[in-house]
């Protein structure tokens, strides 16, 4: 069994791994991670970068949506990564209605980052 701290750790590889493009070996932690402990919400956020990252975005939504339904520790990351995957999916008035939950939830700093993204994705023109 893991402790506490031996579990942040890995996490924070899993995400590591994922800013350098090695998505399977993250997908590998991360699943490891939330089969350990299945009622955290960082294993699942993890695991839906991963699928942005491949563009796999309906199914970053699909893992995503459960938890955010029951509310969660980390909703607002987990929002922000919805945000992503539809935005960069190329549906943005359904980014923006995210958006919009996170405003009325009062996620002020995440909200400036859900501004700045979806700015971003419209100033691309992502289709």
């Amino acid at each position: 069994m893991l402790e506490q701290n031996e579990r942040e750790l890995l996490a924070r590889i899993g995400f590591f791994l994922c800013r350098r493009g090695r998505i399977p070996e993250a997908e590998l932690i991360f699943n490891g991670l939330a089969a350990s402990e299945p009622t955290r919400d960082g294993p699942l956020a993890g695991l839906a970068l991963c699928r942005i990252i491949k563009g796999e975005n309906e199914a970053a939504v699909a893992l995503l949506e459960p938890r955010l339904k029951a509310g969660s520790p980390i909703q607002a990351i987990l929002m922000l990564y919805k945000l992503t995957a539809l935005g960069t999916s190329g549906e943005l008035a359904k980014a923006a209605a995210v958006r919009d939950e996170m405003r009325e939830a009062g996620m002020t700093v995440e909200l400036i980052q859900a501004e700045q993204l979806i700015a971003e994705l419209s100033r691309l023109n992502v289709k």
